[in-house]
């Protein structure tokens, strides 16, 4: 979801908003290495990028036959069309993203789940007394993203309210306007608020909210590069599966790995320790596995998307994902 915080960018990381890069793993990297272009979810990095980096510089797509470019996407909303028309081979998206790219026919499909809840909601400044019960008449800041547009609907629900009752600001910096009174709320999820807002913000998150408790972020593919390329979809999510245990078990390493290939990102050290931090339970299951997913979130989010009257219809779930490439 585009779901991001505000940047205090220099003028390099302005370059990754502006164009899409491609970052590429070492130079030791064999040419007979199968090619892979990941496609992120966002015109500029952020920790969540974190496995991905891993993955080039401790050689597990090496060891999995692949070589693995980072491009960003121009805009926002443009991740999903970059699969449709094969400008990328895999990429990360929201869930959301998957289910109305479906609704429109786009031929994408979701190959595994990043996450694993739904830690999305509304913040507010440490030590406010806003709630849901006070949202009314509030200011609520939105990217005007496809998994904030599902989301919102639900709040509202859950708090008796219509989207008349409030006013939703969008914008490309959420924290400057939530700290300066400008906004109420923001939206966001709990990784990239809290360490953005600071100290302990108030929270209304997943089921406080009124959400439905699926997935926020997978990994998809284009429909027809799946069915052609299997194996080394297979082969991405073996690689993903060793970095991204490898980035739990070494945190502080990963996130330096990070730092140093984003140097401009502009976000700190420290920031990208404590999201990444709060990343970390988000990963695995209740089984403890990575990447699963299951007829349940899809047929959860579909039919709540469908209450909500953001799609027309619910797809039965295997029109959205599928588990077979899974290690």
């Amino acid at each position: 979801m585009k779901h991001r915080l505000v940047r205090f960018v220099t003028a390099g990381g302005l370059a990754l908003v502006a164009t899409v890069t491609a970052i590429s793993p070492s130079a030791s990297a064999s040419s007979s290495l199968t090619k892979v272009r990941f496609a992120y979810d966002f015109p500029w990095p952020d920790m969540e990028l974190i496995p991905v980096i891993v993955a080039q510089k401790e050689g597990f797509f090496k060891a999995h036959g692949l070589k693995v470019s980072i491009v960003f996407p121009p805009t926002t909303s443009t991740t999903v069309q970059m699969l449709a028309t094969k400008d990328t081979d895999v990429a990360l998206l929201s869930t959301s993203d998957v289910v109305v790219a479906v609704k429109a026919k786009v031929p994408v499909v979701s190959i595994a789940n990043y996450s694993m809840k739904n830690n999305w909601g509304l913040f507010a400044m440490p030590g406010s007394k806003l709630s849901l019960a006070t949202l009314k008449g509030k200011k609520v800041f939105s990217w005007g993203d496809t998994w904030t547009t599902a989301m919102l609907p639900f709040v509202l629900k859950k708090a008796g309210l219509t989207a008349k009752d409030i006013t939703v600001v969008n914008g490309e910096a959420d924290t400057p306007l939530l700290k300066s009174g400008k906004v109420d709320f923001v939206t966001n999820t709990t990784n990239y608020a809290i360490p953005n807002i600071g100290g302990k913000p108030v929270q209304i998150v997943g089921k406080a909210a009124g959400v439905p408790a699926v997935p926020v972020w997978v990994y998809a593919t284009g429909s027809s590069y799946a069915k052609k390329h299997g194996k080394t979809v297979s082969a991405f999510m073996a690689a993903m599966k060793d970095a991204t245990q490898w980035s739990i078990d070494n945190q502080g390493k990963a996130v330096r790995y990070f730092d140093k290939a984003f140097p401009n990102s502009g976000y700190t050290h420290a920031y990208n320790v404590q999201a990444w931090k709060l990343t970390v339970p988000l990963l695995k299951n209740k089984s403890g596995d990575f990447f699963v997913q299951t007829k349940a979130q899809w047929s959860t989010l579909a039919q709540a998307l469908v209450d909500v009257k953001q799609i027309v219809k619910a797809e039965k779930p295997s029109a959205y994902f599928t588990n077979k490439f899974l290690p």
